[in-house]
């Protein structure tokens, strides 16, 4: 009986607050007095990481008011005692959220999103970290001076800390005439993953808190999407920070296997709730790229050729993939 009364309560307190969600998204202003960016980090198990990606914070040169929301989800390495060492440190700048139990990835993100009181949003997991001291003047005189911009990003590279290669990002082949910066379209976006979440800088107005609700599959890629859906997106060509690749990352070190069934479910739910242009051909794209990758999963090709012939109606790529051997 203590379990179902305890359970119900549950319930009620997240019917509730799911409630209010929708009123606060809608509803948000800036207000004068708080400061003009909030920097939003999340962390679980990012001892090694860390400190580094709280450097890359606390050595930003700005000339407005700033705050640094650390969200720590109970982590097991020591993650919490750095976070708390640097909160001590800087009173003046980190709110550090803690909780006595873990509470997952989306939840963690979304109690650090609510706590943010910044005109915008700068994000940066705990395991990346950025590396250009004036990255956020850069970002957000932009937006100032451009209204009609819901959110921008910069270049990064990436680093796989197991092999330690190096990488640059998917954006060298737009700056090849020595662009400073360029405008992102959807279609861009979609057709090759061009930015990194720990690059972007947002209105806070522009970001609609329900799609932890609405996605079962929510990931990095819907909240830009929504993002991009708002207003217009700018691509700076200077490279602000490094992304590390390692075991312990949501999706850094996933299977091929995984990745292609991960970016099927994505872009099909991402399709079926949005119905544009933009989502159809992303759905597209992930279904062709299953098929090129999954051959020897005999239903999954199967049933996904049959998807990708709903989408498109062309029976020669039907037959293609049918026949296709791998």
């Amino acid at each position: 009986m203590k379990y179902r009364i305890g359970f119900i309560t549950t319930l009620l307190i997240i019917m509730l607050s799911q409630a209010g969600l929708s009123k606060e998204t809608s509803s948000f202003q800036w207000d004068a007095c708080s400061p003009l960016v909030s920097v939003v980090t999340i962390t679980y198990n990012h001892a090694p990481y860390i400190a580094k990606c709280i450097e890359g914070v606390v050595m930003q040169q700005v000339d407005f008011p700033m705050e640094f929301i650390i969200a720590e989800d109970c982590s097991t390495d020591g993650t919490r005692a750095i976070c708390e060492e640097y909160a001590a440190k800087y009173p003046d700048l980190i709110r550090l959220i803690t909780s006595e139990r873990n509470v997952g990835y989306n939840p963690n993100e979304l109690r650090a999103m609510r706590a943010a009181r910044g005109k915008y949003i700068a994000y940066c997991e705990g395991d990346d970290y950025w590396t250009e001291p004036q990255k956020l003047q850069r970002q957000v005189d932009f937006l100032e001076s451009h209204p009609d911009y819901s959110v921008c990003f910069h270049r990064c590279h990436h680093l796989d800390v197991e092999t330690g290669e190096m990488k640059e990002d998917n954006s060298g082949s737009l700056f090849i005439n020595g662009e400073e910066s360029m405008d992102v379209s959807l279609d861009m976006f979609f057709g090759k993953w061009i930015t990194q979440p720990l690059t972007m800088v947002f209105r806070t107005e522009a970001y609609d808190l329900s799609l932890y609700n609405k996605y079962k599959y929510y990931r990095d890629m819907h909240q830009i999407y929504h993002l991009m859906k708002k207003g217009k997106c700018r691509l700076f060509a200077f490279d602000g920070g490094l992304r590390i690749i390692h075991n312990g990352g949501m999706a850094s070190k996933l299977s091929v296997a995984q990745q292609c069934v991960n970016g099927v479910n994505i872009a099909k739910e991402l399709y079926k709730k949005n119905k544009d242009k933009a989502t159809k051909a992303y759905y597209e794209e992930m279904l062709q790229w299953y098929l090129y990758n999954i051959g020897t999963i005999q239903t999954g090709r199967l049933v996904n050729s049959f998807r990708l012939f709903y989408l498109t109606r062309d029976l020669k790529m039907l037959g293609r993939n049918l026949k296709r051997k791998y």
